[in-house]
């Protein structure tokens, strides 16, 4: 029988974990903790973020989900137990997890990895995995990761904002394809939480001029004390007019669009400058489509990117929560046990005014 160890101490053989059944249904209940294989490492989670991804997972709208299965991908904690040929880690280390799982991950030899993580992509694995997406994931007491995939935690960074190493490490991924400088006027469409993730990384790390479109009032209070330099309702204002005021009717330089919508894709697209650049970086449905003036792509010479998890800046993201150079904690507006994990989901969904980003807390 395989026993698990809390900090050395023998621990409960049951946890508590939220589980989607299938969508729309959310089941609290106690479960076995999982097994431990000779290169995992059981952690005892602490945080857990709510991520987009997870209301979608709530809603049925990711098709390569099977249900029932533990969501939550943003997650720190403490090892509570090490595989028998795990090496580097104790027992109590802090951690953070990057969920996408490549080829390394799952335990291949490097003959045997994919055609991508062949060539360092390993984002891109043929093979991918993610805990709690298609594995389980953060939402319980405790989950198994393969050692490959945990992150040691510098002792200088709270586990609370340790959670935010895969967001915000998905952030720098998107922001370093796009080269920026300090003179670029720079338009994020969205200031939710990955928006103002964005905006707190451009201002620390490049002191560029940021302009916000976002029609929620708080978040785009939150925008402003983050740095933000001008914050636009574009339900009350002509984010058009005020992006042309701002660019000597030029346009911006970078525009990065964080909500997953074909309107303000279209709108970040269209209000670049010469040689502007276009990151899309919300989660759109798979179907949603933007039509694009093929001419001005070629006139105006205009360079869009995707940007798709993170597949090396994990460790980047600790040093500048270690360094306090980012403060993720800002943005934290609620913060729920697992057994209101479905409160926090529909909060999400039925977005008040004061509603940013919402964790799960094990305390």
């Amino acid at each position: 029988m395989n026993h698990a160890y809390c900090l050395g101490v023998q621990c409960k053989m049951q946890m508590k974990a939220a589980i989607f059944e299938r969508p729309g249904i959310v089941n609290v209940c106690d479960r076995k903790i999982p097994k431990l294989g000779n290169y995992d490492l059981l952690v005892k989670i602490h945080f857990c973020g709510i991520c987009g991804t997870d209301l979608h997972i709530y809603e049925g709208q990711v098709p390569f989900v099977k249900y029932p299965l533990i969501g939550g991908h943003e997650f720190s904690g403490k090892i509570s137990n090490i595989g028998s040929k795990v090496k580097g880690f104790s027992i109590g280390d802090k951690i953070a997890v990057n969920p996408n799982l490549s080829c390394k991950d799952k335990g291949l030899r490097e003959d045997n990895h994919c055609y991508y993580c062949k060539k360092n992509r390993p984002h891109f694995c043929t093979k991918w995995d993610a805990l709690g997406v298609t594995q389980n994931g953060g939402f319980a007491e405790y989950v198994i990761c393969p050692s490959t995939s945990v992150v040691k935690v510098p002792k200088e960074v709270s586990l609370k904002n340790a959670l935010f190493m895969e967001p915000i490490a998905c952030c720098i991924h998107g922001l370093n394809r796009l080269k920026i400088q300090t003179i670029d006027t720079i338009l994020v469409v969205g200031a939710g939480p990955i928006g103002l993730l964005m905006v707190s990384l451009i201002k620390s790390l490049h002191k560029s001029k940021v302009i916000v479109s976002e029609p929620n009032s708080s978040r785009r209070i939150l925008a402003s004390n983050l740095g933000a330099d001008i914050v636009i309702d574009p339900s009350e204002n002509s984010l058009t007019e005020i992006v042309y005021d701002e660019t000597e009717k030029q346009g911006v330089d970078i525009s990065i669009e964080a909500v997953g919508s074909s309107r303000t894709a279209k709108d970040a697209i269209e209000l670049l400058n010469r040689g502007g650049k276009s990151l899309i970086f919300g989660v759109s449905p798979p179907d949603e489509t933007v039509q694009i003036k093929l001419f001005e792509l070629y006139n105006k010479e205009i360079s869009l990117f995707g940007s798709f998890t993170n597949p090396h800046e994990n460790h980047e993201a600790l040093e500048l929560l270690r360094n306090n150079i980012i403060d993720p904690s800002k943005i934290i507006s609620h913060e729920f046990s697992i057994e209101n994990l479905e409160k926090g989901l529909l909060l999400m969904r039925n977005i008040t005014s004061d509603v940013k980003k919402i964790i799960i807390s094990n305390k």
